[in-house]
Order: C-alpha cells, then structure tokens, then sequence
C-alpha cells in the first residue's frame, strides 16, 4: 500500500511539470488557436494575425452531393506581401493539400502575384471502397504582424463527371486550375452506392474509346494534361508534366483516349500559363504587347465524345484498300485500249518550219571511244537539222546498262537512308508515350486513332497505297517489257531501269512518309518529302531521256543533284531567314537560265566566257533576227516554263515563310508536270499519234492531281507554327470518321502518280515501229 502511495506521488509530481512547461510555451509565442465549424457554400470572412491560426471544419445539411469533391476558394486583401504570406493547408483523411497566397509565378517580365485562388481537392484520396467525400479541415496561418482579410468559400464541383456528348463550360486563371473525371466503367468507383438522381447516370454504352474537344474564344496560352485516376493531382504548371499525357493550346485542342491508357478513368486537368510565350513561339521580351499581367482568365468549352469504334475503323481500312486495289486493276484494263501499230509510221518533218536544212540524220551525235558502260570521254558533233533519235543514240547495250544504274543507284539509296529513318521515329514514337509530351509530335489530333504501339495509325496506314501502287507499277513495267521486247533500231529506247526506280521511289515514298507520321514535326519532314523530290527528277529525267538517250545525265549525277537539293531543303528548314530565301531565288532563277540553255541546245551549251561576247557579235551582225529562235516550239515552251517558275520564285521571296520544303516541293512537281504538258504539245505539233490509254491516264492523272493539291493545301497541321498554332488546324475526320484530308492526299497523290507512271510508260508505244532516224527530237 505505502509503494501504491508512492508511484502515484512521483507519476503526478512529473505530469505537474510536463503542464508547466506547455503553458509556458504557449504564454512566450502568445499563439492563439481558433476552431469553428462552418457550412458549405457560405462565404466566410475571417481577419488572420501571425498571434492567431484558425482552424475551420465544414458541415453540409444532407449528403445529397457528398459524392462529388470539394473545391476550395480563398481570396485576401491586395495589402497581403509575399514576404509574410498567409498558408492554407487543407487535410483530408488521407492527403494533406497547402498553398500560400499570394500566389507568385515568375515570368521572363518579372514576378506575377495572385492574391485569390481556387482548388479543387483530390476526390479520391479516401481509396476507391468510400462512397462519399470526406470534408476537408483548413487551417489558416500567416507570419504577417498586419491582419490579412480571408474570404473563403467551400462548394461541391456538381458538374465534375464527365458525361458523353455533354458540354462543359468552364473558366480557369493561372492561380485556379480546374480538373474533370471520366469513367469508362458504369460508374466512378467511389459514387457507385450514392443515390442516382444526383450524380450523372454512367451506362454500359459508353465507348472504350473517346475523343476530347477542346475549344477556347480567346487565345490565351493554356496547358491541358490527361493523368491517371489516383492522387495527388498534379494540377499547377511546374508539376504538370510528371503524369499521364500534356500540350499546349490556345484556341482548340483534342486528345483521344482510349480504356487500354486509363483502364479506371482519367482526369482532364486545365492550367493557364503565365505567359503565352511557349504557345506563341515569340518571346515577351521582344514583343512586350505579349505581356498580360493582369485578366489571364480563359474559358473552355470540353466535351466528350466517341471517337470512331472498331468496326468503324476496321470498315476504312477496308475501304481504303479496296480503293487502292481498284486503281492498281485499273492498269492492265486502261491498257486494253492501247492500239498497237505494226505498221510503219512516218514522222512528217514538215510540223516544224524551223527545221528544214538535212544533215546526216543517220550518223550518231555523240560517240564513245569504246562499247564500255562509261559515261564519260564523249566527242560532240555537231548538231543535225531536223534532230533525231538516231542522231543522239549509241550503240547496242549501253542505253540498257546505263539505265540500269539508275535502278541501283535508287536502291542503295532506299535502304541506306530507309534504315536510319525507321529507327529515329521508332525512337521519337517510343518517347512521345515515355514523357507524355503531345508537343512533341504535329498530329492532327481530332482524328489520330491510337492503336497498339502507333500514337496516329490512320496516317501510316493511308501511306499503304504508294507502297502498292510503286510495286505493282515496277511489276507493269517488267510485264510490259517482256511482252514488247526492245529494237536496237526502232522506237523510243525504254530505259527500264528508270521506270524500275520511279516505281522504287513510289513505293519508298510511302515508306518513308510512314515513318515520318510516327511522330510528323520540323525535325524530320524532310523523310516525307525527300522521296518526292526522287519522283520529281526521275519523272524530268525520263521524259528527255526519251528524245535524248544519249545527252542525258548519269545516274550518280542525277542522284548527287537530289543529295544537294535535300541539303537546300535542310538548310531551308532550319535556317528560313530573308537571306537565305534570296540566296535561293537567285540560285533557282539561275539554273532555269541554265538548263534552258541547255535544253534548246540538247546539251550543247556550256558556260564559257565567250558567251557574252559571240551573243553581242551575233545581235550586231544579223541584228533583231538574232532573237528569231531555230526551234520555235521548243522556244515557246521554255519561255512557259521559265514564266511559271519566275512566278513561284517571286512567290516564295514574298511569302519567305518557314515551310521551305513544301515550296521546294512545288517547284520540282510543278516543272515535272510542265514538262509532261510540254512533251505531249511537241508530240501534237510533230503530229505523233497519242494512244486512247495514255489519254485516259493523263486525264485520270490531271483530275486526281486536282484533288490531291486541294487536299494537300487543306493542312490540318503546320510543323512550321508552334505545336499550339498547329493545333489550330486541327480538325475532326472528314472520311467515314476514319481519315482527314492529309489521309485522302496520300491516296490521291498515290493514285495521280500511278497514272502518270502509267501515261509515260506508253506514252511512246505507237512509235515501237518506227525507224529512230524518223523520230524527231524535242
């Protein structure tokens, strides 16, 4: 009994002391700790001091909207200084949120101070067996020695799930980020047992794949981010990018999203910038009319809806190769129309005035020292009037072997420059899904279809057609050669190779412009547009191979001119300044100088320094009959096609914009299609019969070209612009809600380069027959 006395004395004895030393804490700070309970939806105001801290909990009449979470507003006097900010800290069962206020973001201007701001607590945090949210407690603390006036405000985010077809209408500053739930279950995990008439009524139906529209009425800088259903939320702009999916916007953005990413649902997390300067792409030091402290409130209007079902897609895929198929038929029943003449066709030399003198039309132009395939050691005559095929042919063997290298040549290109390709974008796909960084990769993402590995599917496999199309015209010109067979003295040499490599280039095209939509940005669209220039060339070089088999360029000159025009394009592309789009123009209008020489010339003309001199000798001996051309039709046709290539020169010197490649790219397909023009004209001025397939194929080949160019400026994406501009031009799928206009141009450009593979593959038929002492020269 004495000991039970004794612990009791000494247990009091210590626990006396413990209290003194608390009180004694509490009396040196002068702290104060207020508590209340307050409702929701009630506007509180409250004075604090670094003396008080108040502690607040929150109460609702009934527990009607208990499922939804809790956004939290508070707003203070413009008196309040970062140097002694007022914290809030908001604690839930399993999650504690702070903030301080005011809110400071640092710009390239200087800092930006918010002295409001909103969140939205993380609905989840309690784990998916809650039925309702637990209400937060918040407490209030500051070091200011001046109160500081809060208002604050507790309501229920009523619209917060995410219904399909529904539109939500919201407003968000860069010091209240707002975010949204959707469900691809029936219901959220954690309202599935709450009462039905107050939460939106989730369905079996809802699609496990969805698309996000985004739309906005102004043009303030904002980052949208798709992250995963579990907490924390990251939903400020420094932490944004360390979950699930992010890009910036401006005026409209998209996403779709399928079940496979977010199996339990996502959150779609809305943050304004504090600057427009990684939406605009200029910085707010250089232009300071960018800099809007002040009024950084965008508005965004989202919806949900079902982005294009498995069937759906499955039927366009089809569709689309069923087209593609229909094409690739349509070659053998075109030619079916082809009327072979046997007999011999006389070329009558009275269809140009200009060419009445005869020469030696028999005897070759050009010789070689030896029968070897050399391209090199080339004696020049002088030239025949009328020109002939005879007159610029060698002998037995070396059209075919040269043309051969072009096939060669083409291949070893396809796989040296193919290989590196396909393991960047491989690379650059593989990153896109790692990081979460939409502005990565230019897609239009109001119609890119994900699908296992492929962020954008419907644009790699709507590339399919050129890889049909290049292998089964590669096919038609073998078969044909075959069947036709080739005269050492008669008809046009066919110089298979070349046919072999335009079919290579075609099919590599769509390789490549595969590859490139893997992840399409400035970095690497000069892989989609580098076998275009190929075709570009190849299709020039076998039209004056035709008529001039023997003045033709080599194929490793051929293909060391397209190695410098992609070096342009590359330059062009990184480097777009006025200077260089001089430099460029002046080049370009050059070498039309040049090769107009040289083609009215048929490769005779060199540039000396005579040249000057003997033109001004000529004008004073014979005077304005000087300018009187020898080849009138020739001479109109140049004096064509330089003016159009005057007008896109001027044009781009204009524009001088940064989408160098594409404007290279016209000018190349744009003298490939002149010259294809201008061919056919020499061959009605010289009165060669056109067979009805080659007119098929060229019209067909006109028309589709037509539509291809209509939906090749239609762009729904500019690698030029920022990612955020580009996505300006996003737009939802035009055909079947599978493809968009770049989808219908790869199968339009595809088809209208078949046709016109197939127009020069018999565009010379007819004259198989015809001695080539006959035929003349153009």
């Amino acid at each position: 009994m004495i000991l039970i006395i004794t612990v009791s004395i000494i247990l009091n004895t210590l626990f006396c002391c413990f209290a003194d030393l608390v009180e004694t804490y509490d009396n040196a700070t002068q702290k104060t700790f207020v508590y209340n309970i307050y409702n929701y939806d009630t506007l509180i105001e409250i004075s604090v001091i670094n003396s008080t801290t108040h502690i607040l909990d929150f109460y609702e009449e009934n527990d009607l909207y208990s499922g939804y979470p809790t956004r939290v507003h508070v707003g203070t006097n413009d008196s309040i200084r970062g140097d002694n900010p007022l914290f809030v800290t908001a604690a839930q069962q399993k999650s504690i949120s702070s903030w301080e206020l005011p809110l400071t973001l640092t710009t390239n201007h200087g800092n930006l101070e918010f002295d409001d701001m909103a969140r939205t607590l993380c609905p989840h945090d309690a784990g998916p067996n809650i039925t309702s949210q637990s209400r937060p407690t918040l407490t209030l603390a500051t070091s200011s020695p001046k109160e500081i006036n809060v208002k604050i405000k507790l309501r229920r985010v009523n619209d917060f799930y995410l219904e399909i077809n529904k539109d939500v209408p919201l407003n968000v500053t860069p010091s209240s980020p707002k975010y949204y739930y959707f469900s691809f279950d029936k219901d959220p995990w954690n309202v599935s047992s709450l009462q039905k008439g107050f939460l939106p009524r989730f369905n079996y139906t809802i699609p496990k794949s969805v698309l996000l529209t985004i739309d906005s009425e102004d043009d303030v800088c904002a980052v949208v981010s798709i992250q995963n259903n579990s907490c924390p939320i990251f939903d400020n702009e420094k932490d944004v990018m360390y979950q699930g999916y992010h890009f910036t916007m401006t005026t409209r953005g998209g996403i779709t999203v399928t079940q496979s990413m977010f199996p339990n649902g996502f959150y779609v997390v809305f943050i304004v910038k504090e600057s427009d300067e990684e939406c605009t792409g200029v910085s707010e030091i250089d232009d300071v009319t960018l800099f809007r402290p002040k009024g950084r409130v965008k508005t965004f209007r989202l919806k949900v809806i079902a982005a294009a079902s498995t069937s759906e897609f499955l039927l366009g895929a089809l569709a689309s190769l069923a087209l593609i198929l229909l094409v690739t038929a349509l070659a053998p029943l075109g030619n079916l129309l082809t009327c072979r003449h046997e007999e011999l066709i006389l070329i009558e030399e009275t269809a140009v005035p200009s060419t009445s003198r005869e020469s030696d039309e028999a005897e070759p132009m050009v010789r070689n020292s030896d029968d070897s395939e050399s391209d090199i050691d080339v004696e020049v005559k002088s030239l025949p009037m009328p020109l002939n095929v005879a007159g610029l042919s060698r002998r037995s063997g070396t059209h075919s072997n040269r043309s051969n290298r072009y096939f060669w040549s083409a291949l070893t290109v396809a796989v040296v420059y193919a290989l590196p390709v396909v393991q960047l974008l491989s690379t650059y796909q593989r990153m896109v899904f790692s990081t979460g960084d939409q502005d990565v990769c230019y897609y239009n993402f109001l119609c890119a279809h994900p699908l296992g590995p492929l962020a954008d599917f419907n644009h790699v496999y709507s590339n399919l057609g050129y890889i049909i199309l290049g292998i089964a015209f590669m096919v038609q010109a073998r078969c044909r050669h075959a069947k036709v067979g080739e005269s050492q003295e008669l008809g046009i040499p066919q110089h298979l190779g070349l046919f072999y490599s335009m079919g290579l280039a075609l099919a590599m095209e769509g390789l490549l412009s595969a590859c490139y939509h893997l992840c399409p940005n400035k970095m690497n669209f000069q892989f989609d547009s580098s076998f275009m220039y190929v075709i570009a060339v190849l299709c020039i070089v076998k039209l004056y191979q035709s008529r001039h088999p023997d003045v033709n360029a080599s194929a490793h000159a051929t293909f060391m001119l397209l190695a410098l025009l992609m070096a342009i394009g590359f330059f062009g592309i990184m480097y777009p300044s006025v200077y260089f789009w001089v430099f460029f123009t002046i080049m370009h209008l050059f070498v039309c100088f040049v090769f107009t020489f040289k083609i009215y010339y048929v490769g005779r003309f060199k540039m000396e320094r005579t040249i000057v001199p003997g033109a001004w000798r000529s004008i004073r001996q014979h005077g304005w009959s000087a300018f009187k051309p020898n080849y009138t039709a020739r001479a109109v046709l140049l004096a064509i096609a330089n003016m159009a290539n005057i007008a896109l020169a001027a044009y781009g010197l204009y524009e001088h914009n940064k989408d160098f490649a594409r404007h290279l790219l016209a000018i190349l397909m744009g003298n490939a299609i002149l010259y294809n023009f201008g061919y056919v004209v020499m061959k009605l001025v010289h009165r060669e019969h056109i067979p009805a397939a080659a007119w098929l194929w060229l019209g067909l080949a006109h028309v589709v070209w037509g539509v291809a160019a209509y939906l090749f400026l239609s762009s729904r994406t500019k690698w030029s612009q920022t990612p955020a501009q580009s996505r300006q031009h996003n737009a939802l799928c035009d055909a079947m809600g599978v493809f968009d206009t770049h989808d219908l141009w790869h199968l339009a450009s595809a088809a209208a380069m078949f046709f016109s593979f197939n127009a020069l593959l018999i565009l010379d038929e007819p004259l198989d027959k015809t001695p080539r002492n006959l035929i003349p020269v153009f």
